[in-house]
């Protein structure tokens, strides 16, 4: 019974202390400490001399460069790799440091960031009502030495932001962005079938690159590298969203990891050499290959998960004496071509070929189509085959011939003992003109120097 009576006395006198005689774990209130972030992060974005180069990724699109600048009356300025107006006129507007759900940074006036979250889609592109799922809200999340990092409220994507140096702030005021973005795509408008190599096990592999300039959502602002492993079969893939700069291209903050190498950026060697590096800084030179690197038949058939399923000479209206065959590529087809270009002019009425084209329409069909024009009508005559495809050989079987085809039977006969002369190996071709765009054949397996070619 004292027991109890005891520790209810050592409860009461517990309960009666007063409040004041609680001690904070922390030296300053609550407000006190939100004052000092905002200040922090405000005194952070303004006293940096020569600005920041930033990187923001969007949700649903591709990656952006900036180029800002703050000041101690809330203004920004800034430039964007959006386009080629962005990347050479300065935007300004103004921005904010407040406290809501931690401490904020908020551009509170348009500006280049938010063109990437206009839900006006004809304004910048991107999706109606949503744009890029980008934001103009950020949370602060962290700095260093040089760097400062927010999230975005809404779409959780980073804004990584980097002190800039007084030569690269002197590029950008320069025009400097516009550029180098226009720089960086000649170099790959000119660079056939660009690649790296990298050191994957006891292999080296020829990785190609793939960079996208464009802002469209699925696949702009993007850089990729495709390989095919030491099997010779398998084929792996990365891609990371990417933003330019004064200096090249910048990954966002993941990089491009490629068979366990985190590329983080590009950068010029030389006046004419561009190179990848990874974070440890090792240099990846960027080659030149005269064809693809992945082999043609890991690419060609069907379903839609495969790249291609046609090769087409031609397009979709005549010209003077029929459609141009891809140029550059010696074949004993371009005999059959003219021939076929011949006897179609010596008709009454003459026609014209506006294109010929070899598709796979299903898992195990494929169409052969010829389309002439007689001045007036283009016609299309097809001719069906059943096929199949083993180790990258095309077999051709059992053909059909619609009544377009036979009522030409004559003028199309060297096209059509063409395609029963196979099987056929599918394979990338060669051109001496590199601005013919990617060009696929089938060659026939007996005679190497006998295919038929055209665009993919």
């Amino acid at each position: 019974m004292k027991r109890i009576l005891y520790l209810f006395m050592i409860c009461l006198a517990m309960a009666s202390c007063k409040k004041d005689s609680f001690v904070s774990d922390f030296d300053q209130k609550p407000e006190e400490r939100i004052a000092e972030s905002i200040a922090s992060v405000t005194n952070t974005l303004t006293s940096a001399p020569n600005g920041w180069i930033a990187t923001l990724p969007t949700n649903a699109g591709g990656a952006y460069g900036f180029y800002m600048t703050f000041d101690a009356n809330q203004n920004v300025t800034m430039y964007a790799d959006l386009n080629d107006n962005t990347a050479k006129t300065l935007g300004k507007s103004t921005f904010r440091v407040k406290a809501v759900l931690g401490t904020e940074l908020i551009f509170d006036t348009y500006n280049y960031i938010s063109m990437l979250a206009d839900p006006n889609n004809g304004v910048f592109g991107g999706a109606g009502n949503t744009g890029y799922k980008s934001d103009v809200e950020f949370t602060y999340s962290r700095a260093t030495v040089d760097s400062i990092f927010f999230i975005g409220k809404a779409y959780r994507q980073t804004l990584a932001m980097v002190k800039a140096t007084a030569a690269q702030k002197a590029a950008y005021t320069a025009e400097g962005l516009k550029t180098s973005s226009d720089r960086l795509k000649s170099f790959f408008a000119t660079t056939q079938n660009p690649y790296i190599e990298v050191v994957s096990g006891s292999a080296t592999i020829k990785a190609g690159l793939s960079v996208n300039f464009t802002n469209v959502l699925a696949s702009g602002k993007r850089a990729t590298l495709t390989g095919i492993l030491a099997d010779g079969t398998t084929v792996v893939s990365a891609t990371n969203k990417i933003a330019l700069t004064t200096d090249g291209i910048s990954m966002t903050s993941t990089g491009l990891v490629f068979q366990g190498i985190t590329l983080v950026k590009f950068a010029w060697k030389d006046a004419t050499t561009l190179a990848m590096y990874d974070a440890a800084g090792k240099e990846y030179i960027i080659k030149s290959s005269p064809i693809p690197l992945t082999p043609l038949p890991l690419l060609f058939g069907f379903p839609s998960s495969y790249t291609y399923r046609k090769i087409s000479i031609g397009g979709t209206s005549p010209v003077a004496g029929g459609a141009l065959l891809p140029s550059g590529v010696t074949s004993q087809f371009n005999v059959i071509y003219q021939a076929l270009v011949a006897k179609l002019a010596a008709l009454t009425p003459a026609r014209t070929i506006v294109g010929i084209s070899f598709a796979l329409t299903s898992n195990s069909t494929a169409v052969v189509n010829i389309s002439p024009n007689n001045g007036t009508t283009t016609f299309s005559a097809n001719a069906t085959f059943n096929y199949s495809i083993t180790d990258g050989v095309i077999t051709l079987t059992n053909p059909v011939y619609d009544a377009n085809w036979t009522a030409r039977g004559t003028e199309y006969d060297g096209v059509k003992k063409f395609f029963l002369s196979g099987p056929f190996k599918i394979d990338w071709v060669t051109s001496i003109n590199p601005s013919g765009g990617l060009l696929g054949g089938l060659y026939r397996t007996v005679d190497g120097s006998s295919f038929i070619y055209g665009t993919l």
